[in-house]
This record gives structure tokens, C-alpha cells and sequence, in this order.
């Protein structure tokens, strides 16, 4: 990254990909779109304005040449179908940024990426819907919160005059967690009730939601996060007010039959918590429930 237009890829422009690339768009930059269907146009609509313009997607991983920084879009379970990409594009001196749901962004790439390459954490605030390929909407203003290094620093730059908002904090523990404190309870009752984010204005549901997050705030703390007791409250009332109608893509993938990210989502909660003995029985069984109703494997 000494140059100072650094080759920049998105890998997995759907919802959040897509928001992502045309955010570096919207900074200057023209970003390759790594993808398995390809499309002509990308058009994103976000509450200040539209992104809308010609792009080239490639599909084919050996077309493309090593890259400075590689943000990585794809699901969590789909990490490891992006091994031909990170291969390709991410090389000794890449940054490869994590734009994934969970907390366990390093230790999920470290075994895929090339040992000289920097793996840059980032947690996504970024409430996107994808209409067709190409085509994405983007509820509210987008922000990205990498952990600090050399290149978080400087993956995070590239976003700077756009319309994405990309801040570095050395302490990315608590934003992690707290945004795992939301997927684990929002994502977990809307995946089994196949509703959107307004089926919390029901009080037993609202209800459910905060348990869930006391309990996932106590294994964060343990973890080494700043997340104050009354967190969960003040969660739910944000979810309360900015209730939308916006559908998770977890729940999304749960209406189509498709895998979710159960695991690093709800799962993860409990593996850690047994680390540290600590009893998260509403998290068990949220994680018990989705996992009966992923479609079996094949």
C-alpha cells in the first residue's frame, strides 16, 4: 500500500459488498468486484444520495493480479469459498479486511490468508438490503469500525469523502461485542419467528431480546469488553426507534432455505461462555432451535 492509489477488491458484492464498493466509489476509488454472478451496473441508494455507475465483475479469481487491500464480503460460512480470491488478491503486504458478522474474524481467516498478509477486524453498521445483483439499498447512514493497525489505519482512509463512515479503535472488543449482543438476539427471534425487526414492539419479544443480551454482554465482559449493565436496555430502545421493517439477512436466509450464520452468530456465545463458565441458557436455546431448522446438508 505505498502507492498512493492503492488496487483495492471487494469480494462478495451482495447487501453489504455492494454498499461497500459503492462507498469507495463515492471516496474516488475504483474498486474490482470479485462475485460468482456477474452484472453490469452497480446502484446503490443510501439516505443522502444514489451510487450509479458502469463496473466490470470479475468471476474468475485467476484473472485478477495481487491487490493492496482485499474487504472480504462474503457470509461467515461461505468464509472458505473465498480461498481462490484471498490466493489471488491478497499476497505478503495486503490488508485483508474481515466484513463479517461475530467476533472471530482472526481466527476464521488466519488459516486462509497468506502469512505475510494483515488481517484487519471490522465490525459493519450498515442496514442493507439487496434487491438483484447490482442493485442495493442502504436504510441508513453506514459506518465500518476497524481494529487499529498500520493497515486498519489505512483501509480505512479509503473510505474517506464517501459516504461510508470507517473509524479505527485500538479497543474493537466492545463494539464487536456489542453488535454480536444485537445479531444474537435480534437475528436469533426474527429467524424463528420470520419476522422483521417490528415484532420487537411486542413486549414478550422485546423481552426475550434483552435476556438473551445480559447474557452475551456477560461473556463479553469476560472477554475483555467495556459493555455496561444497563447495554441491553439501551439496545432495545435503539432497535425499538429505528424499527423499519428491515429483514436480517439471517432470517432472510432462513424464509429461503438456505444455511444461516446460526454459528457465529448464537453458537459462538455459548463455546466461549463454557471457556469462562459462565451459564447462558436463553443463548443455548436459541442456538438449539435455529440449528434444528438449518436445511440438512447434502
Amino acid at each position: 500500500m505505498a502507492n498512493e492509489d492503492p488496487r483495492v477488491a471487494v469480494v462478495g458484492p451482495g447487501a453489504i459488498g455492494g454498499a461497500i464498493a459503492a462507498g469507495l466509489i463515492d471516496a474516488g476509488h475504483d474498486p474490482i468486484l470479485c462475485a460468482r454472478t456477474p452484472f453490469d451496473r452497480l446502484v446503490v441508494d443510501w439516505p443522502g444520495g444514489v451510487v450509479d455507475r458502469p463496473v466490470s465483475v470479475v468471476t474468475d479469481a485467476r484473472e485478477v493480479g495481487p491487490v493492496d487491500v482485499e474487504l472480504v464480503a462474503v457470509k461467515a460460512h461461505h468464509s472458505a469459498e473465498a480461498k481462490p480470491w484471498l490466493d489471488a488478491l491478497a499476497g505478503a503486504g495486503a490488508a485483508v479486511v474481515v466484513l463479517q458478522n461475530g467476533v472471530e474474524h482472526r481466527s476464521r481467516f488466519e488459516p486462509l490468508v497468506h502469512p505475510g498478509a494483515t488481517i484487519v477486524p471490522c465490525v459493519v453498521n450498515l442496514p442493507g438490503d439487496r434487491r438483484s445483483p447490482g442493485r442495493v439499498t442502504v436504510g441508513r447512514v453506514a459506518r465500518l469500525t476497524t481494529e487499529w493497525s498500520d493497515a486498519g489505519e489505512k483501509s480505512a482512509a479509503l473510505f474517506d469523502g464517501g459516504f461510508v463512515t470507517a473509524d479505527v479503535v485500538e479497543d474493537w472488543l466492545t463494539p464487536a461485542w456489542t453488535k454480536l449482543m444485537l445479531n444474537a438476539a435480534s437475528g436469533g427471534v426474527c429467524a424463528l419467528t420470520r419476522t422483521d425487526n417490528l415484532v420487537f414492539h411486542d413486549e414478550e419479544a422485546a423481552a426475550i431480546a434483552v435476556e438473551v443480551m445480559r447474557e452475551v454482554a456477560a461473556v463479553g465482559r469476560a472477554e475483555g469488553a467495556d459493555l455496561p449493565e444497563d447495554l441491553a436496555d439501551r439496545i432495545i430502545e435503539g432497535m425499538l426507534s429505528r424499527a423499519s421493517g428491515h429483514m436480517a439477512s439471517i432470517v432472510v436466509d432462513r424464509i429461503n432455505g438456505q444455511p444461516t450464520e446460526w454459528d457465529i452468530r448464537n453458537a459462538v456465545v455459548g463455546r466461549i461462555a463454557e471457556r469462562h463458565g459462565i451459564e447462558v441458557p436463553m443463548n443455548r436455546l436459541l442456538t438449539t432451535l435455529i440449528r434444528l431448522g438449518e436445511p440438512a446438508a447434502h
